[in-house]
Parts: C-alpha cells; sequence; structure tokens
C-alpha cells in the first residue's frame, strides 16, 4: 500500500510540475543507484519534498515536523509513504534512530538542513544535527539546488556526491560542526548558481 500511495504521488506531483511549472532538472545522472544516500537541498517552499521526491529514481524518506503527524489520516499517510516526525528545537533520539536505521538498509534519506524555510537566495545554516547524521553513518551526500525563476518555472539542479569524511570517527566540536555544515551550504549553493 505504502509502495503504491508513493508511485500515485510521485505521478500526480510530477504532472503537476511539467505542466504548470514547466520544470526543468539538471543533473540527473549524478544520482546513485544504490546505497545508502541523504539528499541535502535549499528549502524554500512547501513544494520541495515532493519535488526531491520526484526527481529521484529511487523511494525517498523524509523527517517532517511533528506538527505535520497530528491529524490522523496525515500521520497514516506521512507513514505509510517513508516519513517520520521530528521534534524541532531539542534533540530527538527516535528520530535519528529512524534516519540510522534508514541508511543502514542503504535506502534514501532527504534532510533540508536549513530545518526551516528561507528566502529563496538565501539559504541558512546548517543545524548541527542534520550535519551529524552523514557524518556519523559515513555516508555520502547528493547535493540539491531548488529555485523557481520567472513566471514560476521550477528549475532543479542535482550535485555530484561528496563525503565529509574528514569528520568520520570522532568526536567533533562546535566549530568543526559549523565547518562541515558549510560545506554542505556551500554545495548547495554551488547549485543554485548552475540555475
Amino acid at each position: 500500500m505504502g509502495k503504491i500511495l508513493y508511485l500515485l504521488g510521485k505521478f500526480i506531483f510530477s504532472t503537476y510540475f511539467l505542466v504548470y511549472h514547466c520544470w526543468q532538472i539538471r543533473g540527473k545522472a549524478n544520482r546513485p543507484a544504490k546505497g545508502s544516500l541523504v539528499i541535502m537541498a535549499n528549502h524554500i517552499s512547501l513544494l520541495d519534498p515532493p519535488v526531491i521526491g520526484c526527481i529521484m529514481n529511487r523511494q525517498v524518506h523524509f523527517m517532517a515536523k511533528e506538527e505535520l503527524f497530528k491529524h490522523p489520516v496525515a500521520a497514516w499517510v506521512f507513514k505509510k509513504i517513508g516519513t517520520f516526525p521530528i521534534k524541532r528545537g531539542k534533540p530527538d533520539r527516535k528520530a535519528l534512530k529512524n534516519a540510522f536505521n534508514i541508511l543502514k538498509r542503504d535506502e534514501v534519506l532527504c534532510i533540508f538542513p536549513e530545518g526551516s524555510r528561507h528566502r529563496p537566495g538565501r539559504p541558512g545554516r546548517a543545524k548541527p544535527g542534520a550535519v551529524m547524521i552523514p557524518i556519523k553513518t559515513k555516508t555520502p551526500i547528493l547535493p540539491v539546488g531548488i529555485k523557481f525563476a520567472e513566471k514560476k518555472r521550477l528549475k532543479v539542479s542535482i550535485g555530484e556526491p561528496f563525503t565529509l569524511d574528514k569528520y568520520y570517527d570522532r568526536k567533533l566540536s562546535k566549530d568543526e560542526l559549523k565547518e562541515a555544515g558549510e560545506i554542505i551550504m556551500d554545495k548547495i549553493r554551488d547549485e543554485l548558481r548552475r540555475l
């Protein structure tokens, strides 16, 4: 049931993005066909998760703020399609465990490292928790830039996967986490500049 719901949603949103937003996607060849992967993208709209789901050749799991799970029907749909809640503003061990388990199964997880939406053209800073997930799990990161251009045109750029291996296997200071976060955001900004 979950697979059917996911594919149905992907079909509906892909059609919408094509017809209404005339979307353009660059960098499809950069999508790994297998292995664990963390997608990191800028966050400008409520449409960002469907955009990420539609551009990928594999099912994508998402973290979503727990408030979205308060309605029983919405919670059921989200859980069926592989989305799980996260508490914002404080460490959420259950959400982190879910994220780690997804990556242990060699699946795909999407994280919007800024945590909340930011104005187009002004990506914010990466949250430490978001930075820690690919480091702790030694997972490649796929940077993605999302932009709504003139006449509501949607443009997406998929970069080459990279790793933060210089930060693996050690306790990181706040400055090192900030530095790793800047590397991630710089990669996302590079993709936005290509649009």
